[in-house]
């Protein structure tokens, strides 16, 4: 009984759980540990990605035979290059279209409060949905005093702002030190040589298959989605430029970050465009939700396959229920990270159960021999 592995898992959930416990009941203890975490996840997560967008160029530098330290600098360069270009290009528009917005969000939700009133009295409108159990005169006011509300409040919330501009001075100030010695031990391999070093024989090479393939999955994941993403972005910025639409610039960005979101980004996206539309007319707003599905349908077609192909190996429906259990878990950044979480998952379980199915041939080989 005491040597049956049941017994001995049964006593290390115990363990775990306990640990967790006392630690709930110790909160002053870790206060400080989970405050450093938060602080510098957001860092590491930026750099992260950075370092996954930029070893390539990095990596093609010194197969030139350009010294590692030099061949960060040129990606350094290349980073705060490409930084200053969109700031020049784009930085006067996305100012100007911030400014009118704000100037202009009250009175677009006055004719939004006008607009659906006067849909209401729409005799198609009439026969689709019963008005008469919708209040919709109510409805247009809500949304008018959640818009006002949430603005009054972000406008209030001082102590929140500072939070938030620590944190961006932060993440500034780390990023490029992160970034820099993610670049510099790729090319050293030091977490190979800890390998070596610390992790038994019969692990070291599951082990260091398993880190080669996440590495390149999380490096043609990111790469991918940044390509597809811009083009996305771009290709709705000319759509709304042809339809005439209001803060195209703004619209475009909103569209090409949701698209990070497989499948269900492209909705999400095209929500605020359809709504901005709306506030012109009801067919511009018809014209944007066919610019989107035209962007959308070329993504799918052809620039999501020619990027990405079928790199990440999983099927539309696990991809959109990963997606819904990660936000429901941790929010958005969830949704953002629950593809490439998952994709790590699913490699480290992979190769754990290879490992142990060989492990249990050699066992046999050696039993029978």
């Amino acid at each position: 009984m005491w040597d049956s592995k049941i017994f001995k898992t049964g006593i290390s959930l115990l363990v775990v759980f306990s640990v967790i416990y006392l630690g709930s009941q110790i909160t002053f203890v870790f206060r400080p540990i989970v405050a450093v975490f938060e602080t510098l996840f957001l860092s590491f997560l930026i750099s992260g990605i950075l370092f996954y967008l930029t070893a390539p160029l990095s990596d093609l530098l010194c197969k030139h035979k350009v010294p590692r330290k030099l061949s960060i600098l040129i990606v350094f360069v290349v980073i705060v290059g490409a930084i200053l270009f969109l700031a020049l290009a784009i930085g006067p528009i996305l100012a100007a279209e911030f400014s009118k917005l704000a100037s202009e969000l009250p009175q677009k939700l006055k004719e939004l409060n006008t607009l659906i009133i006067g849909l209401s009295h729409h005799p198609l409108v009439g026969q689709l949905i019963n008005i008469e159990a919708i209040d919709l005169r109510k409805l247009a006011e809500g949304l008018a005093n959640l818009a006002s509300s949430t603005i009054a409040g972000l406008s209030s919330s001082l102590n929140t702002m500072v939070g938030v501009i620590t944190n961006f001075f932060t993440t500034i100030i780390i990023v490029p030190f992160l970034l820099f010695y993610m670049l510099k031990e790729k090319g050293q391999g030091s977490i190979e040589n800890l390998i070596d070093r610390f992790v038994p024989e019969d692990y070291k090479n599951s082990i260091k298959q398993a880190m080669a393939e996440i590495n390149k999955k999380l490096g043609d994941y990111f790469q991918g989605v940044a390509i597809v993403c811009l083009c996305v972005g771009i290709l709705a910025y000319i759509s709304f430029l042809i339809i005439g639409l209001e803060f195209a610039l703004i619209l475009a960005i909103i569209i090409g970050i949701t698209n990070i979101i497989p499948y269900l980004g492209p909705f999400i996206g095209a929500v605020p465009a359809a709504l901005i539309g709306l506030f012109d007319s009801p067919a511009k707003m018809l014209y944007v939700i066919i610019a989107v599905v035209i962007v959308q349908q070329i993504e799918s077609l052809f620039i999501s396959p020619a990027v990405m192909g079928r790199k990440m190996a999983l099927s539309p429906l696990a991809v959109i229920l990963v997606i819904l259990v990660a936000g429901r878990l941790a929010g958005l950044l969830g949704i953002i990270l629950a593809i490439p979480g998952f994709t790590v998952l699913k490699i480290i379980i992979s190769h754990t159960y290879n490992h142990i199915q060989l492990r249990k041939q050699k066992l046999e080989e050696s039993m029978i021999n």
